[in-house]
């Protein structure tokens, strides 16, 4: 397989910059990140000096220099849904890095600060500091203060959501420790370490993270169980949904956890490092085809396929990007020893590269000719899903994703070292 990374991101990023402007505030912010990560990436590779990288570090800075007051008139509205704060935070974390290594400290503490404020919304509109709910207590809902306002509670408690508040206290408290990112550190991976630990009724196909023979896991879209964690809305849920980007984010929270040897009161270790190795083998494992390359699992809600609610394909079809983008984080390799999946990333790279259309637009499917094939492994594997899905029900251009989705596939690629 002939390949040609630096030509490939370079392109796609050209591509990029004609269709990342889009008016969606956590889109937005997720595309940012991804593109923050994917230029940090080629210059660790290649050199900050390298002259094919200009356009690429120029398009970073363009963002750099828009985003921030873009994110910042968001804040605080009453619209914004609580996991949009945790993708919006962290990309203003790894923006206030990259101006820090520029020397740009009072933009950097700019960015710093909207990750701060990110937080803090998250926290006060979706963390739920009570001990009412059951099986498990506290975690945090998807909810936006007007929903909340109106009826709508805590929100759904999902695993995105609640992912997102752990990297980001855990980012946050790496930046500046306070007692009050590590409380939620705390509180956090309590809430994790319980559900992967303790025997309860699920309503799901099985426990919130899903054990099978290897050992091997995935982690649910959310947890399922009485009393309260019983919401099937926002988006439609349905039994043993896993979704690609929580695999990613939760392997990347767990490295960091262990790599800082984070204790939790009440929680053994085991628990922690156990749900690291099997996620890690299963995310290598069932996520991948015959022919190596990442696939989204066929559920009904991933995919905009689903004929109660919303569809929510545009938000669930840049989960592979997300999870490349996580799972070949340098901690993640530091932590685990190797690689994650380097054939894999490879041949994903290479597929997404070949879904490409005459303007170097990336593709929402990457590599069609072996999807149905890996449906139909992946729900005899898993034992639920729809084989019979064939393609992202989007509803519009959705270009600025789908580039970004790609890119965080160079990136993967990059980092592993692929020429």
């Amino acid at each position: 397989m002939s390949t040609d990374v630096k030509t490939w991101a370079i392109q796609g990023a050209e591509r990029f910059n004609e269709c990342w402007g889009f008016d969606d505030y956590w889109k937005r912010s997720n595309t940012f990140h991804g593109f923050l990560r994917l230029v940090d990436a080629a210059e660790k590779r290649w050199g900050k000096t390298d002259p094919a990288l200009s356009s690429m570090q120029k398009l970073r800075s363009d963002m750099v220099n828009q985003n921030y007051d873009y994110f910042k008139r968001h804040i605080g509205n009453d619209g914004v849904w609580v996991d949009d704060y945790g993708w919006c935070g962290l990309s203003c974390m790894a923006a206030g890095y990259y101006l820090r290594s520029a020397n740009d400290e009072p933009g950097a503490q700019n960015y710093f600060d909207l990750a701060a404020a990110c937080w803090a919304q998250m926290r006060e509109t979706g963390y739920d500091a009570t001990n009412s709910a059951t099986p498990v207590p506290h975690g945090c809902g998807n909810v936006s203060p007007e929903r909340k306002r109106n009826g709508g509670g805590y929100g759904t408690r999902n695993t995105v959501t609640n992912v997102n508040l752990l990297l980001l206290s855990l980012q946050l408290n790496s930046l500046a420790r306070a007692s009050q990112y590590a409380d939620m550190i705390t509180s956090q991976l309590t809430w994790f370490g319980t559900w992967f630990s303790k025997p309860y009724p699920s309503l799901d196909d099985g426990p919130y993270l899903r054990i099978l023979n290897g050992p091997i896991s995935l982690i649910h879209e959310r947890p399922m169980a009485k009393e309260t964690y019983v919401r099937t809305d926002s988006p439609h849920w349905t039994r043993g949904w896993t979704w690609t980007a929580d695999q990613g984010m939760m392997l990347a929270a767990l490295a960091e956890v262990i790599s800082a040897g984070i204790k939790v009161p009440g929680i053994d270790p085991s628990v922690l490092n156990n749900a690291f190795a099997t996620l890690g083998a299963g995310a290598e494992t069932l996520l991948f085809g015959d022919d190596k390359v990442l696939r989204e699992p066929p559920f009904a809600s991933s995919f905009g396929t689903n004929t109660e609610g919303s569809n929510y394909a545009p938000d669930y079809v840049g989960g592979r990007g997300v999870m490349l983008r996580y799972v070949t984080e340098p901690i993640m390799q530091q932590v685990r020893g190797r690689p994650f999946n380097q054939d894999g990333i490879v041949a994903t790279a290479q597929a997404v590269w070949n879904s490409r259309d005459s303007s170097t637009q990336f593709a929402a499917q990457w590599a069609t000719a072996g999807d149905a094939a890996f449906n139909k492994k992946f729900v005899a594997t898993w034992g639920t899903g729809d084989a019979s899905i064939t393609a992202y029900n989007l509803p519009g251009d959705y270009h600025g994703i789908l580039q970004a989705n790609g890119l965080d596939a160079m990136t993967a690629a990059i980092r592993l070292g692929a020429t």
